[in-house]
Parts: C-alpha cells; sequence; structure tokens
C-alpha cells in the first residue's frame, strides 16, 4: 500500500490510479476528501475520469488510512496544504487539478493561494470559505449536544447529523450507513481537534487572492455550504464559474459524479482556451 513517511509520526497514504494511455502524459487530478472521511469517498470518480486523469486520492493526515501520533495532530491549513505539496512533489508530479469536498476544498483554497504555480484549476465541491457551524448546531437533534455526540464517537455524531454532509432524500440504499462506518474510522480525538479548527476558520479575506481558475460545484439546498455563500465566494474569487445542482443538498461528489465530471471537462476546456 502506497504511504509517504513525513516523520516517526506520521505516514500519508494515498492512492494512485493510473488509466490513460500509457505512452502520452496525463494531466494530473488530486482529490481531497472532507472532514472525518477518505480518498474512499471518491471510489465512483475514478472509473468516470481515470482515461483521462491520473487520479490521486489521499488520506488526509489522521483520516482513513494514513496514521499519526494522536497527541501530535495540530491541524492548520498551511500543514494540510504542506502535506499535499509533499505528495505530489514525492511523485515527481509538478502541477494538479485540485478538486476538494467541503473541508477538502478549503485546503484546496489555501494550496491554490500558496502554491499557485502547482495548480492548474480548483475545483470546489460544496466547498465553505466559512463554516456555519453555528446555523449548524441550532439544527442539530442528537441529544441536543453537539459536542458530546462527538465525544461518543463519530460514528454516533456523523449518525445524528447525517443530514448535514449528505442528501439522504436521494442517496441510494447502503450509502449512509457506509457514509457512517467510513467516518467512523477516524478517532474522536483527531475529529473533536479538527471540529474545533474548524469553528475558527474563515477564507473569506483572501479569495481575491486566489489567481487559477476555480471552479464551484453546489448543490442548491446545502446547509452546510450554502448558495449564499457560494455565490459571494464566485463574486470575489477573480476567475470563477459557478454550477448549481437544483434541487440537492451535501455530498455532491458523492452523489451526482456524472454532473460533477461534465461540469469539469467543459470547465477545464474554457479555462485552457483563456
Amino acid at each position: 500500500m502506497p504511504r509517504l513517511q513525513i516523520d516517526n509520526s506520521l505516514k500519508l497514504y494515498y492512492e494512485d490510479d493510473a488509466f490513460t494511455d500509457p505512452w502520452r502524459m496525463a494531466p494530473v487530478m488530486l482529490l481531497q476528501h472532507g472532514f472525518s472521511r477518505n480518498g474512499r469517498f471518491w471510489y465512483n470518480w475514478v472509473p468516470i475520469l481515470g482515461r483521462e486523469f491520473r487520479i490521486l486520492r489521499p488520506d488526509m493526515r489522521g483520516m482513513g488510512r494514513s496514521t499519526i501520533t494522536e497527541a501530535r495532530y495540530d491541524p492548520l491549513l498551511d500543514t494540510f496544504a504542506a502535506d499535499v505539496r509533499r505528495l505530489i512533489d514525492h511523485l515527481g508530479v509538478e502541477q494538479i487539478v485540485f478538486v476538494g469536498e467541503s473541508f477538502g476544498g478549503i485546503i484546496g483554497l489555501q494550496f491554490a493561494h500558496t502554491y499557485p504555480q502547482h495548480t492548474r484549476a480548483l475545483v470546489l465541491c460544496n466547498t465553505p470559505c466559512r463554516f456555519p457551524h453555528g446555523e449548524l448546531r441550532q439544527r442539530f437533534s442528537a441529544g441536543g449536544d453537539w459536542d458530546a455526540a462527538l465525544a461518543r464517537g463519530v460514528a454516533h455524531w456523523s449518525t445524528a447529523t447525517i443530514d448535514m454532509r449528505l442528501d439522504t432524500r436521494v442517496a441510494p440504499p447502503g450509502l449512509k450507513e457506509w457514509y457512517i462506518a467510513e467516518m467512523d474510522r477516524t478517532s474522536p480525538t483527531i475529529a473533536r481537534k479538527l471540529q474545533a479548527y474548524l469553528d475558527t476558520l474563515d477564507f473569506r479575506d483572501h479569495l481575491k487572492e486566489i489567481t487559477v481558475p476555480t471552479l464551484l460545484l453546489v448543490g442548491a439546498d446545502t446547509p452546510t455550504s450554502p448558495l449564499d455563500q457560494q455565490q459571494f465566494m464566485a463574486s470575489q474569487i477573480p476567475n470563477c464559474q459557478l454550477a448549481v445542482h437544483p434541487n440537492l443538498g451535501h455530498g455532491i461528489n458523492v452523489l451526482k459524479p456524472e454532473w460533477c465530471a461534465e461540469h469539469i471537462r467543459d470547465f477545464l476546456k474554457l479555462s485552457a482556451k483563456s
């Protein structure tokens, strides 16, 4: 299994899927998952885009199959972006199409801001520039206490809040249970540290500094990346497009991969001409 050893306390796991023609240099797409998830959440993107792109799917530090000493886990956007830079340097990749979902997209914003020369384009799926956790907590219904639920385990917390990260109205049978089980691979200690950090994030002041072509993909009904915030982001990022899927909540990357892929293809063709 491919792992990148960072130091004695950290190993980053990643998938490297290359199904393009071996005699040509294919563009590289890196898919970054969100909070308490892992690279497996992009499972249905590889068959759709794997003939066009070499696809990298890293597990964020402390999540999935990446390992870290919990006492040394200190979540910072700069650190997560640097992890992506370390991975592409390790693989000899010069430039990527960075696709992120939810918090993974915020990492993408930081990566594009810090390493624009390594970012061919940025695609953000249901990605806020500031998490509306105050509003979300008011909708929380698992015994009333968001933090206490998380302390009981990620599975308990994600079960109680699943409608905030997956539109269960349209999810196929089995997806909800799989989603929760995969999120439960993250330890409560890591999840609580990252959750506390997410509450402090606000990228609004830096949106105008993003210089790479950017595509926002969002469901019209998502509570985590509300449409008015997406429209604000589109107005602030200089070279930005917004595509909205009607009557859909959170989890657009899992629920509508074909729709996402079509918009990405069109977006990359257009940005290549400009």
